[in-house]
């Protein structure tokens, strides 16, 4: 038997969000009371996401939880915030290095990018929100892109690129973007340890989340991808077998079960 959790840390796209519910920037009521009952037993609550901070308080207004998040993480771990008065209040100096860094790699690797693959390809699609870059491109031009792209990774070692063929596109972002790295700031911040964590996560991005070091308690949806679905329970966690939020629900209660924490 362990402890109850101190704080719980879930992603937004895919594990908090979506599932069927409208609108989907609004965390669903199920949800809001899952994660109100938390707080009533001394559980914190954090979004982390890639999701800009503006997006994320216009979210928190929308949605019916009663309980403010102890923490917000946006841009994949760019940003670190806390609610103050009705706003999102970033911390400092953790956003300011993550964004001086930033900067460094956008002109060093970002642009020249974004430059030299816009000369070659007809785009049908284009994202850019300051550091993170997405191309779609015409199907004739598909397997030339991802060949070039693959080809040019070697030389951008400052970033993370993605080749996806089945949606014909392509994005890079700066590789020290990871969720884990918020994270482990807020147990230094905290002097939380990795047990009195659960995170909750969909994607590949998630998986730095649940790395030893961040957090020793995991869950996920039926919809998480693969290796995050092996992850979680390697770890000795749960996947539920609804989609997004109502699994997450599911494996949460699971875990409880599991170490002894009560009924949630």
């Amino acid at each position: 038997m362990s402890t109850f959790p101190k704080l719980f840390v879930t992603d937004l796209d895919g594990t908090a969000l979506g599932g069927g519910y409208r609108p989907y920037s609004r965390i669903p009521d199920r949800f809001a009371a899952f994660l109100d009952r938390l707080a009533e037993r001394g559980c914190g609550w954090a979004t982390c996401t890639t999701w800009e901070l503006s997006a994320q308080l216009n979210l928190l207004y929308a949605s019916p939880v009663k309980t403010p998040p102890s923490y917000v993480i946006g841009g994949s771990g760019l940003y670190l915030a806390v609610w103050r008065d009705g706003e999102l209040v970033k911390l400092q100096p953790y956003t300011g290095t993550m964004e001086a860094r930033l900067a460094e790699v956008v002109r060093a690797e970002l642009h020249p990018l974004m430059r030299d693959v816009a000369s070659r390809f007809d785009p049908v699609l284009t994202g850019f929100n300051g550091y993170w870059y997405s191309m779609t491109v015409q199907d004739v031009d598909v397997e030339r892109m991802l060949d070039y792209i693959g080809e040019q990774a070697a030389r951008y070692e400052g970033l993370r690129i993605e080749r996806l063929a089945e949606e014909k596109r392509f994005y890079a972002h700066p590789a020290f973007l990871r969720k884990g790295t918020p994270v482990k700031e807020l147990l230094r911040l905290t002097g939380l340890t990795p047990a009195e964590l659960v995170v909750a996560g969909d994607e590949l991005m998630d998986l730095s989340m649940m790395e030893p070091d961040v957090a020793i308690h995991a869950v996920s949806p039926v919809n998480a991808h693969p290796e995050v679905r092996a992850r979680v329970e390697r770890m000795g966690g749960f996947v539920g077998e609804a989609p997004c939020s109502d699994g997450v629900i599911e494996a949460f209660r699971r875990l409880a079960d599991a170490q002894g924490w009560g009924v949630i």
